[in-house]
C-alpha cells in the first residue's frame, strides 16, 4: 500500500469503530464510563485553561521568538493600523489555538490513565467480537488483577505524549521558522502517538514487549497518523477515545489479517 492508500486506511477505522458500536449495544457500558470520566477532566481543564491563559499567553510570546515581533512598534507602525490590528488577532487566535492543543494533551494523559482499566476491558471484548467469541461475563476480581499492569504500561505510553514534544522544543531555537517547524512537529507526532496507543490494546493482550510494540506502530506509522488525525481538533482525543479504543482495535486486527493474507501468498 501507498503512503496516502495507509493513511487514509487509518482515517476511515475511525468510522468504523462507531459502526461496530452501534452493531454491538453491549458495548456502551464501557464506553459510557470512559466517556464519564472525559467529561469531568474536560471541565477541570477548560477552568484551568481560563485561569491560566494570560500567563501561557505571555509564555509563549516571550519562548517561540513572537515577543520581539510584538514590541517592534516600527515594524507594526509600517504595516499600518488595519496591518496592526489584523495581525494581532490573528497572533492571539494563534496562541490561542495552541494553549488549547497543550491543555488537551495534559488532560488527555491524565484521562488515559484514570480510564486505562476500562479501555482495555473494551479493547479486549471487541477482539473477542472480532473472532466470534463470546465474551466472558464481567468480574471484578479479573478486573483488579489486571488493573496494576494496566496502569503501568499505559503510563509508559502516556509517557510518549509528554516526553516527545519536550524534544522537539529545540525547533524554537532555528531561527524565522524553528517555531512553525516545531508545531508542524508536534502535531503529526501527535497524531501517531494517538493513534498507536489507541490501537495498541491488543497487543498488550497478547503480552507483546512494549519495545516490539513501538516497532510496529513506527512500520504502520503512515495509517497510524491517519488514525491519530483527531489530535488536531482540540480535546477531541479526551472526547473519542473510547470509540477510537474500538476502531483501533479493528485496525490492529485488520493490519495483521493483511500481513497474514501476505505470508500465505507468498508460500
Amino acid at each position: 500500500m501507498s503512503r496516502i492508500s495507509d493513511f487514509f486506511a487509518g482515517f476511515r477505522h475511525l468510522g468504523k469503530g462507531f459502526s461496530f458500536l452501534f452493531s454491538h449495544p453491549s458495548l456502551w457500558i464501557w464506553v459510557l464510563i470512559p466517556w464519564t470520566i472525559a467529561l469531568l477532566m474536560l471541565a477541570v481543564s477548560w477552568g484551568l485553561f481560563v485561569y491560566y491563559y494570560p500567563d501561557f499567553y505571555q509564555f509563549l510570546l516571550s519562548h517561540v521568538g513572537l515577543g520581539e515581533l510584538v514590541r517592534n512598534e516600527g515594524f507594526w507602525a509600517a504595516l499600518g493600523f488595519a496591518g496592526l490590528w489584523t495581525l494581532k488577532q490573528i497572533l492571539k487566535l494563534f496562541i490561542f489555538l495552541l494553549g488549547l492543543v497543550f491543555l488537551s494533551i495534559l488532560a488527555f494523559v491524565a484521562y488515559l490513565i484514570l480510564s486505562a482499566p476500562f479501555l482495555d476491558l473494551l479493547a479486549e471484548k471487541v477482539t473477542l467480537l472480532v473472532q466470534g467469541v463470546e465474551a466472558p461475563p464481567f468480574q471484578w476480581g479479573r478486573f483488579f488483577k489486571s488493573l496494576g499492569q494496566t496502569l503501568i504500561v499505559e503510563s509508559k505510553k502516556a509517557s510518549l505524549f509528554l516526553i516527545f514534544p519536550l524534544l522537539l522544543a529545540v525547533l524554537n531555537f532555528i531561527p524565522v521558522a524553528g517555531g512553525a517547524l516545531y508545531v508542524v512537529m508536534t502535531f503529526l507526532f501527535g497524531m501517531w502517538t494517538l493513534g498507536f496507543i489507541t490501537a495498541d490494546y491488543p497487543m498488550g493482550h497478547q503480552l507483546i514487549p512494549f519495545k516490539e510494540r513501538l516497532q510496529w506502530a513506527k512500520k504502520n506509522k503512515y495509517t497510524l497518523i491517519g488514525f491519530g488525525i483527531p489530535f488536531l481538533i482540540p480535546f477531541a482525543p479526551l472526547l473519542l477515545q473510547a470509540p477510537m479504543v474500538v476502531g483501533g482495535t479493528l485496525l490492529y486486527h485488520s493490519i495483521a489479517l493483511r500481513i497474514l493474507r501476505n505470508s500465505n501468498s507468498g508460500l
